[in-house]
């Protein structure tokens, strides 16, 4: 009877020998297998194989071998190499779907954590899907304001068993930004938003802001009390609209001059205010124009402060304008509150006596804010609360890992003669093999203790190639593939990678290490692939590695096992899109249901003006008025305005307009065929240019040193977009962006990142934005 063993997300079909780990290879090369290894039955990774004798004591040591990783994650961080994937996406205005996954490598307990800004909070408990090899965690958030140009990251309970993070982030504007997350990185300032600021749901936000501070401000309401008691429900309006005025004073001068007051004085103020308003409140006939001129200059103080602390949670809407709807909404709020209390005071008072009641309210309302004023003035303002010290989980590594940009995801295995890694990309299968000379010394006619001159190693890699030509059968989506010989290396091998040699030395043979790159081309991302060693080399393991862009699983080959499969279970399809960025005109919003509502007061207050009942017509037409700002943006339209397309962009627009044509760069580059890529490049790329991009990119993405392996690109994005000045079909613009990729390369995960400085001419054609030159002013890279 097989067993399944799930792991990676991918599904691995093979027979190895039952308890064997990925690094329990032979000893020594050429040895044979141990009463102890021939005693265990095979074992298969999601396929089929005929079973054979067990071996109960070493299935229970395997079992206490896999208790003790489990309990013990800081023995396996060195073999923790495929990254962890974060993904927010704004599925509603403020409404975020919080996925990420983490490949099994990880033990449970260290499963890592979003981190979102502090204006963010989980709506509904996490859910966990147990995938073929990863966790795939995801949470909804609600976040009271825009994200973007706020602190993303991801918590780790455990430092040393941190992974390189890839943080994709969507939001409903259109935005998209991406950021690879090193090791030692613990967050990321997203940038500011691109697109065009939504000025309706702006004004909303600010009308929201001011009245939100007035319903959940216990003081706000003992000062409506107050007006209230001190007589008509028109001399509450009165007063509510002194307080009004000294607010927009205050926020003119503020504006003009950048005066303004700390929040605890203001709000202290308040309260005296208050206390000597109810004084005026306990006299039989209260001084009209003294409680007027109190509230006004209450008024003014409130706006010194509290105007600029609301907007500064309504983002991009935040300003002079922002700050006189903030005033309105908390004004509406005011007369709509005066106006309900007066109304249940007046009919209250026509079924009771209500003299004495009013009096001891004067006096609450007085006791209340000279409490408030006293407790604000000892309180000493406000703590800020920061983050936790410490994760739930405590850190148990003595120490951090050094930071670096390498990482294995193959297991060690020092003395196998051969080494087979098998990568899984978009349009291309690769297999790598790693050949120590010792072990095949007998096979090669070679003494063990021989030197291989530099004569001597061009015809012994060829040799090794056709090894693997002749010994490996590769099947995609069930169908051979013509291999293409990439390159065959004597390599450097250390921890953090293996290297080609720049220059041939004379190599003795207990040293030497070749390696052979084998491609297969394919159509887009292949389904499944099957690896086979046929003839089997003699008396030896193949530890095998398979490797996709989301896991890695490894497993060992044998004679009588000599075939590994992989199934694509990928969570995401890997193939590159490329869009055009379309060329917008400007476009001026327009709130349907808004208009009516504004239309309403203009007429109250030319009525104002006209002598119609003027208190009563200025008063609805300000809750009208606000009513219209704060139902914009259920019903809304844009019109495009007409020879507005093309035009010289704001730098907000620009950024825009990079952050498409770009990525669009890099993604076209990880085709294989060059008539695909230039096809694809002529999306973002006039024809003039196309070459000399095509080129320099390619380069830059190829890791030399790493035998010209490519990178996949994880993350371009924009830093800079200024000195922008208008060509003659388009513009310039002066760019600084950066380009982070990985590459795996005979079992290392390599992540490289390349900081770009270039001047960039972009033209409209055929009604998109597209690269006409480019001129790279300075490149460096950063990891």
């Amino acid at each position: 009877m097989d067993r399944i063993v799930s792991g990676g997300n991918q599904a691995l079909t093979q027979t190895a020998e039952e308890g064997a780990m990925p690094g329990d290879f032979l000893e020594h090369p050429g040895q044979e297998p141990s009463p102890a290894l021939r005693c265990r039955r095979p074992k298969v990774l999601v396929f089929s194989t005929d079973p054979g004798d067990h071996c109960s004591v070493n299935k229970l040591l395997l079992g206490l071998a896999l208790v003790t990783l489990a309990l013990s994650p800081l023995l396996i961080f060195a073999d923790v190499g495929p990254p962890a994937h974060l993904s927010v996406s704004e599925i509603r205005p403020g409404v975020y779907q919080v996925q990420w996954r983490v490949p099994k490598q990880l033990p449970p307990r260290a499963v890592p954590s979003p981190v979102l800004p502090e204006a963010c909070q989980p709506t509904n408990e996490r859910s966990v899907a147990d995938q073929a090899g990863a966790w795939l965690l995801s949470q909804e958030w609600t976040c009271s304001s825009t994200i973007a140009g706020q602190e993303l990251g991801m918590r780790y309970p455990f430092r040393d068993l941190a992974l390189t993070t890839v943080i994709r982030v969507d939001l409903l504007s259109g935005d998209r930004f991406a950021h690879v997350l090193t090791q030692d990185e613990t967050s990321w300032r997203l940038p500011e938003g691109t697109a065009a600021p939504d000025l309706i749901r702006g004004a909303q936000e600010a009308v929201l802001v001011g009245a939100g501070h007035v319903v959940g401000s216990w003081i706000h309401a003992a000062f409506l009390l107050t007006l209230a008691l001190l007589g008509s429900q028109l001399i509450a309006i009165r007063l509510v609209t002194a307080f009004t005025l000294g607010q927009v004073a205050t926020l003119i001068l503020g504006s003009l001059t950048g005066l303004g007051i700390g929040q605890i004085p203001a709000e202290i103020a308040l309260a005296i205010g208050v206390a000597l308003l109810a004084r005026e409140g306990l006299g039989s006939t209260p001084d009209l124009t003294r409680s007027t001129s109190l509230t006004a200059v209450l008024g003014a103080v409130h706006g010194l402060t509290i105007i600029p602390s609301l907007l500064a949670g309504v983002g991009e809407s935040g300003g002079f304008t922002a700050g006189l709807l903030a005033i309105l909404g908390m004004d509406a709020t005011h007369l709509i509150g005066a106006l309900a209390i007066g109304a249940a005071l007046a009919w209250l008072s026509r079924r009771a006596q209500l003299s004495k009641v009013r009096r001891s309210l004067a006096y609450g309302s007085g006791a209340a804010g000279m409490a408030v004023a006293f407790a604000l003035a000892l309180g000493g303002g406000v703590t800020e609360i920061g983050a936790a010290g410490s994760p739930l989980i405590p850190d148990l590594a003595p120490g951090s890992r050094p930071a670096g940009q390498s990482g294995r995801v193959a297991p060690t295995t020092t003395n196998a003669p051969i080494q087979s890694f098998l990568s899984v990309e978009p349009f291309e299968i690769r297999h790598e093999v790693m050949v120590r000379i010792a072990g095949l010394a007998p096979d090669l006619g070679l003494e063990p203790s021989a030197t291989i001159s530099i004569d001597q190693q061009t015809a012994l890699t060829e040799r090794l190639v056709q090894l693997v030509l002749s010994g490996t059968t590769v099947l995609v989506d069930g169908e051979p593939v013509e291999p293409l010989v990439r390159r065959s290396d004597f390599m450097t091998v250390d921890p953090t990678g293996s290297l080609p040699r720049s220059t041939p030395v004379a190599e003795p043979v207990v040293d030497a290490v070749v390696g052979v790159i084998i491609a297969y081309p394919t159509e887009g991302m292949s389904q499944s692939v099957t690896l086979a060693w046929d003839p089997f080399p003699t008396g030896m393991m193949i530890p095998a590695t398979v490797i996709d862009p989301e896991t890695v699983a490894s497993l060992p080959l044998t004679a009588e096992q000599p075939t590994i499969t992989w199934t694509n279970m990928l969570t995401e399809d890997p193939v590159p899109t490329v869009a055009a960025v379309e060329v917008e005109p400007l476009r001026v919003p327009i709130p349907i249901v808004s208009l009516p509502l504004f239309v309403l007061s203009l007429g109250l207050i030319v009525a104002t003006f006209r002598g119609w009942r003027p208190g009563t017509a200025l008063t609805l037409a300000r809750m009208v008025l606000a009513l219209a700002f704060v139902a914009g943006p259920l019903v809304q339209t844009a019109v495009a305005l007409p020879g507005t397309s093309g035009r010289r962009p704001s730098e907000r627009q620009a950024r825009r307009i990079l952050s498409g044509l770009l990525p669009n760069i890099y993604r076209a580059l990880e085709f294989r065929d060059e008539e695909r890529i230039y096809d694809r490049l002529s999306v973002s790329v006039t024809g003039e240019t196309l070459t000399d991009i095509y080129l320099e990119q390619r380069r830059a993405l190829e890791l030399e040193e790493r035998g010209g392996a490519q990178a996949r690109v994880e993350a371009v994005e924009v830093l800079e977009a200024g000195d922008i000045t208008s060509g003659d079909t388009g513009f310039d613009v002066r760019a600084v962006w950066t380009v982070g990729g990985m590459v795996t390369h005979f079992g290392h995960r390599h992540f490289r990142q390349n900081r770009y400085d270039a001047t960039i001419g972009i033209v409209p054609v055929d009604g998109t934005w597209k690269i006409q030159t480019i001129e790279v002013l300075e490149e460096e890279r950063v990891q």
